[in-house]
């Protein structure tokens, strides 16, 4: 007989949901720390129309370079995460009887 919830309450299955929760929380702090700070210097280089190298453009294409991979990261940790932490249902295989 088919049993749902014998599937879903394994052991195996609650440690991936943890890991997977860890995971999505852990990509949240590196996503909103680096994408905060990297959206602060891009407006910060954009607003200043300053001379010198460190100014203007010049500023926002370094946050961004620096801060963009991070921050790409942290959200590619997300959506890994839930990947990870959504399971396929198992089929009844008693669907068309």
């Amino acid at each position: 007989m088919y049993d749902p919830k014998s599937h879903a309450a394994s052991p195996t299955a609650s440690k991936y949901a943890v890991w997977a929760i860890l995971v999505m929380i852990l990509g949240w702090l590196i996503a909103l720390s680096t994408g905060l700070c990297t959206g602060a210097f891009v407006i910060a280089g954009l607003s200043d129309s300053g001379g010198g190298e460190l100014s203007g453009s010049g500023l926002a294409g370094l946050a961004l370079m620096l801060g963009g991979p991070p921050c790409l990261i942290g959200i590619a940790m997300i959506l890994a995460a839930r990947k990870w932490g959504r399971r396929k249902a198992p089929t009844n295989p008693d669907v068309f009887t």
